[in-house]
This record gives structure tokens, C-alpha cells and sequence, in this order.
């Protein structure tokens, strides 16, 4: 099966992303919620929480990348967003599981290093949630290393004992 990454300045398709970030936030609750984590937010709120912020997602301060399979359906999506002058901050990366098992969630961390690179970036940050293997290994793999809580995180402070946060230095 083939499928298509796309750095995008419009989302095209608004029912079909909030149904993806929809599904993605359900997993996220679940594995918040299993790492020890207190049920803070339904996966309803996190989706209404996106749409008011997707200018920090888009050019030219962040990306929005989204994943078709060949048939055009939306299987995975990540963002990018400016920590601060130097440097971003990865968020929402999913990949749904029908289109697991073809590296699309490593291609999407290096499509948006790649993005990072050409904003001018000097370094990535990410945090991932505690347990959350798969992510953990994506980034372990391709460079990051694990740091303290950085300030600019986007995640409330209340809630960093459930994340594990990771630095990646561009070349």
C-alpha cells in the first residue's frame, strides 16, 4: 500500500481531520490515564482545543502534516509548532492502526525535522507520555535524548510527571 505525506497550509477536509484527532485523543486519554495520570480531559475537549490553536500549526511559524493512503483516506497526522525563535516543538503524532507497520510514524518525525531544518531551526523538543513505547523508540532512534521538562512545553505543568521529554539537536 502507498501513501502520501503532505505538509498543508488548509485543511481540505475538516470532518475527516476531527474524526482522525478525535480517534488519536482517545488513545492519548487512555494511555494518560494508564501511565497514572488523572482522566483530566475527554477526548471530545482535546479535539475542541485544536481547531482554535491551528494557526501555531501552520506556515510559517508550524506544520501540519497529514497522511492519505492511495485511496485518499486520512490515516495519520502530526504537528509542529514553535517553541521559541530557535527551536520547535513535535506534537500529535498518529498514525491509525489499519495503516500501521510501514514506518509512516518515523516518516513523519523526519518530515518534520526536515521542516525544522528549513525554518531555521536549531533544535526540536517533544514530550511523550510515560509508557508509550512505540513513540519512545521512534525518537530514541533517530537521535533525540532524554532531558528535563523543557519551559516552552505545551502541556500544563500539572501534568509532567506523566511525560518523558526528549531533545533533538539539528545538524
Amino acid at each position: 500500500m502507498s501513501f502520501s505525506i503532505n505538509s498543508v497550509t488548509v485543511v481540505s477536509d475538516k470532518p475527516a481531520l476531527d474524526a482522525l484527532l478525535l480517534e488519536y485523543y482517545g488513545v492519548i486519554v487512555k494511555k494518560f490515564v494508564a501511565a497514572g495520570g488523572p482522566p483530566l480531559y475527554s477526548p471530545e475537549d482535546l479535539k475542541a482545543s485544536f481547531w482554535p490553536n491551528l494557526h501555531k500549526f501552520l506556515p510559517p511559524t508550524g506544520r501540519l502534516m497529514l497522511v492519505n493512503d492511495a485511496r485518499g483516506k486520512l490515516v495519520g497526522c502530526a504537528t509542529l509548532q514553535q517553541a521559541r525563535p530557535d527551536a520547535g516543538e513535535l506534537k500529535r503524532l498518529y498514525v491509525r492502526p489499519e495503516a500501521n507497520g510501514h514506518g509512516l510514524g518515523r516518516a513523519l518525525v523526519e518530515a518534520r525535522i526536515d521542516a525544522a531544518r528549513e525554518m531555521g531551526w536549531k533544535t526540536l523538543l517533544v514530550n511523550a507520555i510515560r509508557g508509550n513505547q512505540d513513540m519512545l523508540r521512534i525518537y530514541e532512534k533517530i537521535g533525540f535524548r532524554f532531558i528535563d521538562r523543557f519551559p516552552e512545553c505545551s502541556d500544563p505543568i500539572e501534568v509532567a510527571d506523566y511525560f518523558i521529554y526528549m531533545q533533538y539537536d539539528l545538524p
